[in-house]
């Protein structure tokens, strides 16, 4: 109980050890491993209504239904499903009698893509989304292309390790993982700490760290019945040499002017930053994008579609530019243009990436419905090369999670191994065009021979999966798990069925490849 004591108490003062700008990131302590920390959090009752409100105007009523998990079947509209036919995520689209305007929205486990009305001329208020471009606005938007705008932040006081950051910014974030649990009554939201978000509010708050990292992101795995993968898969990128964030459980307590309850079981995402870039790079000072759009396909420079995270106020974009350029290139000269695509690209990192992700199974990325979930950094130690990383992991491996029923009709089926990516076209040029050049086509497969006897070696990886099994399991279910109201568990053997069928996912997933890559040419 001593985190609920140190909230109690107030402030607890300033250490630049463990709350200034250069406090050494200590992942160690905020990403521990082998044990489950506990995290609070308290905010004032009148700052929550203020979340409340904003989330109310912008999705509608809390619980008011249309969206969700939590154990229970999602039920699609045919009609909104057949209305994204042929589209992109994002697309525009229209929907019932009189039509509303509304965007194409991915349906949890890659399944598919519907229609989700928006406020506007002619629509009802209170629904998903809202007027005005799709992508970020200022500051730092992330991948909420459902919501007219980034939710409100307000004060919180966290604890960890019985020290307490005041006035840390808190927010709700997320895409569709935050509108279908507002909408499913769910308390368990997903959140971002921003630790001096409200310097300019409380200017002793300015450069505020957690233990040396300025942002971090409180994953609620909503879509994701087994806990493990946004977790474990980042852990099994890291090890295959390609850049990803660190991860770690924590128990989640969260006082909203009523008394500390325990939220549920959260993972720990370190979003990418300067920690991260020092750590994985040698040097956070070069260009760090979240692209999203049209643009982030790279079949043609699109400068909205590359906001910046770090350098915001330089308006140069030239290597991300140049990149995708050099990209689009005639390829008549493959020996030129490899050579010109990897002084700009870091080629063989994105293979890597590739094969990787698609050993593991994840149509939530680039390549599939949505420009999405990446970041690139141009980094200064390889002279301004883009490097590729990972983001959002929660829907790979994707056997199991919520069943995607299009009402009055069955579940989408979905497409066998597409092990060397060949039903993909030009419009997703990264995967197409080097796995066209034999050389970067012979690199990419020799990377999915060797992840699965490494990385991906069932026996292995099974026992890693059964080991982080172990460590949440009392924080999921049982006396001291997640409670009604708080959790997208149904009941306890929904979460050791969904942890069983994702080991057998990965032997039958690793048979699958293999057989792949015996025929494929």
């Amino acid at each position: 109980m001593l985190a609920v004591t140190a909230l109690a108490s107030g402030q607890r003062g300033w250490s630049d050890d463990t709350h200034g700008r250069e406090a050494t990131p200590d992942y160690g302590r905020v990403f521990a491993q082998d044990v489950v920390k506990r995290l609070d959090i308290r905010v004032s009752a009148a700052d929550w209504d203020r979340v409340m409100a904003d989330m109310t105007d912008m999705v509608g009523p809390f619980g008011a239904g249309g969206g969700g998990r939590g154990g229970f079947n999602i039920i699609v509209d045919p009609a909104a499903v057949e209305a994204c036919k042929g589209l992109v995520e994002g697309s525009a689209c229209s929907l019932g009698t009189p039509p509303q305007t509304g965007r194409c929205v991915q349906l949890p486990m890659g399944t598919g893509l519907a229609c989700t009305p928006l406020p506007g001329v002619g629509n009802p208020p209170g629904r998903l989304g809202g007027p005005g471009p799709v992508g970020n606005l200022p500051g730092e938007r992330d991948d909420v292309e459902l919501l007219p705008r980034t939710p409100v932040y307000i004060p919180a006081t966290v604890v960890f390790d019985n020290v307490a950051f005041d006035r840390a910014g808190l927010r709700l974030k997320g895409n569709s993982s935050l509108s279908n649990t507002w909408r499913s009554g769910v308390e368990k939201l997903p959140f971002r700490l921003n630790f001096d978000a409200l310097s300019d509010r409380f200017p002793d708050t300015r450069d505020q760290t957690f233990f040396g990292f300025p942002n971090l992101n409180l994953t609620s795995n909503s879509s994701d019945a087994s806990f493990l993968r946004a977790k474990v898969v980042g852990d099994l990128f890291r090890e295959a040499g390609v850049p990803a964030a660190r991860t770690a459980f924590v128990r989640v307590y969260f006082d909203r002017g009523d008394g500390s309850r325990y939220l549920g079981l959260y993972t720990l995402v370190e979003v990418p930053d300067r920690p991260m870039l020092e750590t994985q790079f040698g040097s956070s000072g070069g260009n760090l994008y979240k692209p999203n759009g049209a643009g982030a396909r790279w079949t043609a420079f699109v400068r909205d579609s590359f906001p910046k995270k770090t350098n915001a106020r330089d308006e140069d974009w030239t290597d991300v530019e140049d990149a995708i350029a050099v990209l689009n290139e005639p390829r008549s000269r493959p020996t030129v243009w490899r050579a010109r695509l990897e002084a700009r690209f870091s080629v063989s990192v994105f293979l890597r990436w590739l094969a990787l992700n698609t050993v593991i199974g994840n149509s939530d990325t680039y390549g599939s419905f949505s420009p999405h979930n990446y970041w690139v950094y141009g980094s200064p130690r390889h002279r301004d090369r883009l490097f590729w990383i990972p983001w959002d992991h929660d829907l790979a491996m994707n056997a199991g999670g919520p069943m995607i029923m299009i009402a009055g009709g069955s579940p989408p089926t979905t497409p066998g191994l597409d092990l060397f990516h060949d039903r993909v076209t030009a419009t997703w040029p990264l995967i197409r065009y080097l796995l066209d050049d034999p050389v970067y086509r012979a690199a990419y497969r020799a990377n999915v021979e060797e992840l699965l006897n490494t990385v991906f070696e069932p026996s292995r990886l099974s026992a890693h999966l059964q080991a982080e099994y172990a460590r949440i399991a009392p924080h999921v279910i049982g006396p001291d798990g997640e409670q009604p109201g708080r959790t997208f568990i149904n009941t306890p053997q929904a979460f050791t069925e969904a942890v069983a069928t994702l080991i057998r996912y990965v032997e039958t997933r690793a048979d699958a490849v293999r057989q792949a890559l015996a025929v494929a040419p």
